[in-house]
């Protein structure tokens, strides 16, 4: 199905008849629907694949790691929790990964065994470099301010082992704690990060990641106030370091995360796109061994037993990597909040946070929505507009958005969602439509 996009009526459907305020028929057999001849607009090579990634990996089968593919992922973290590191059964899993195609980030620790992760590195002399599906290797999971010299040594030693053979990779704690990052911000404490672990890095091999769960379970759903802030300061980061910027999304009710939905999946890649990420990873694709997680896309016991979030992922996945070659054709210039006129309090507390945001759009006179949105501002190499516009309302309320944009100069527009793509003429420079529940959009604006 992966670029197989196709233009049909259902496209029209999935956005709630979008555009139809802004477009016009143009002779198109008398159904009336909106329609802008294809080469009017550019192409882009499939030559670039989104990676979606799971965090606690399959049961040790080939079976069970096909299965992992055809849920859509592209990547699987290998960590001793299921198959010890040097292990013929951890070789086995690495060829897994290779013959159905996922590519494997091996995890070495975290903060709480560093010792631990340090001596079994320094014993381990095998060179992973041999095996075709070993992308990368997570020297840590959630360092502290203190642990930052220590990776930047692991950094030199894995420089001087691989080069650029295999990619160097860590991931942050969310910005709300605030007991790792030393006394320093979040935004500072990842700059900091980068000029001692990324500069290291040639800029095609550097990542910055961090997990921030946004869906709380508190007499309902409450969103997490700090989430974009938190978005927001690692995708600037990963701009000014010239990284790649990769995030997890929540898909495992734990602690105070509630259980997701498929629009829960989909309003995390979306909301994270209005922001430029490129990069995303399942927590979890496995259900946990620990006592408070529950409700992951796979069994842990039973060999290629699906939950109803795998089939959730699937559906999101397929969407997502049927234009992610277009979507990371694009740089992220920054993002645009808006509130919506039916924000009766006109507040919205995750916006509070942000502090690189733009207040216009370079491509926009205007933009309104009847709901709480984002809009991230892109470009391609070419100079070409892209916006990722998103509904920012927690899909647990159930609330539509309707959105009006006003392009300095454009009459035409071509919409990706659901998967698909639709072309409309653009009249007036206006341009409305409605985004479903946790939904949202890329859009290519072009004018002659």
């Amino acid at each position: 199905m992966k670029k197989k996009i196709s233009v049909f009526m259902a496209s029209l459907i999935a956005l709630g008849c979008i555009g139809m305020a802004g477009c016009n028929n143009t002779g198109d057999g008398g159904s009336g629907e909106p329609y802008v001849p294809q080469n009017l607009f550019p192409t882009y090579a499939d030559d670039k694949v989104m990676m979606i990634g799971g965090w606690d990996a399959p049961i040790n089968t080939l079976e069970d790691y096909q299965f992992a593919k055809d849920m859509g992922l592209t990547a699987m973290f290998i960590d001793e929790v299921f198959v010890t590191r040097g292990s013929q059964e951890y070789f086995d899993v690495l060829g897994y990964c290779e013959e159905v195609g996922l590519e494997a980030i091996l995890t070495l620790g975290n903060a709480a065994t560093s010792e631990l992760a340090k001596d079994s590195w320094a014993a381990d002399k095998t060179d992973y470099s041999q095996y075709p599906a070993v992308k990368a290797i997570n020297y840590w999971d959630e360092p502290h301010r203190q642990n930052l010299d220590r990776i930047a040594q692991l950094v030199g030693e894995h420089v001087a082992k691989y080069g650029n053979k295999i990619d160097v990779y860590v991931n942050h704690y969310p910005n709300t704690s605030t007991h790792a990052f030393g006394g320093l911000s979040y935004f500072d404490f990842l700059k900091e990060y980068s000029e001692k672990v990324l500069l290291q890095l040639d800029e095609d091999h550097r990542w910055l990641s961090a997990d921030i769960y946004p869906l709380l379970n508190t007499n309902g759903s409450t969103l997490r106030a700090t989430w974009l802030s938190g978005i927001e300061a690692l995708a600037v980061n990963a701009k000014n370091y010239n990284a790649h910027s990769h995030f997890f999304i929540q898909s495992t009710e734990h602690w105070n995360y509630r259980r997701v939905s498929e629009e829960d999946i989909r309003w995390q890649f979306f909301v994270n796109m209005a922001f430029g990420i490129e990069a995303f990873t399942y927590f979890t694709y496995r259900d946990s061994q620990l006592d408070d997680f529950s409700n992951s896309c796979v069994s842990s016991v039973k060999s290629c037993v699906a939950h109803d979030e795998y089939y959730w992922a699937q559906t999101v996945n397929r969407e997502i990597a049927a234009f992610d070659n277009v979507y990371l054709s694009f740089d992220w210039n920054g993002t645009m909040p808006i509130i919506g006129t039916k924000n009766e309090g006109g507040t919205n507390s995750n916006y509070g946070g942000l502090k690189h945001s733009l207040t216009e759009v370079e491509c926009l006179k205007s933009a309104t929505a009847t709901q709480d949105a984002l809009i991230g501002q892109f470009k391609d190499k070419d100079g070409n507009d892209g916006l990722i516009v998103t509904n920012f309302n927690d899909p647990y309320y159930g609330l539509k958005n309707k959105v009006t944009l006003e392009f300095k100069n454009a009459d035409r527009v071509r919409v990706y969602n659901r998967g698909e793509y639709k072309d409309y003429m653009v009249l007036d420079n206006k341009f409305e439509f409605t985004l479903g529940v946790g939904d949202g959009a890329f859009l290519i604006p072009m004018a002659d």
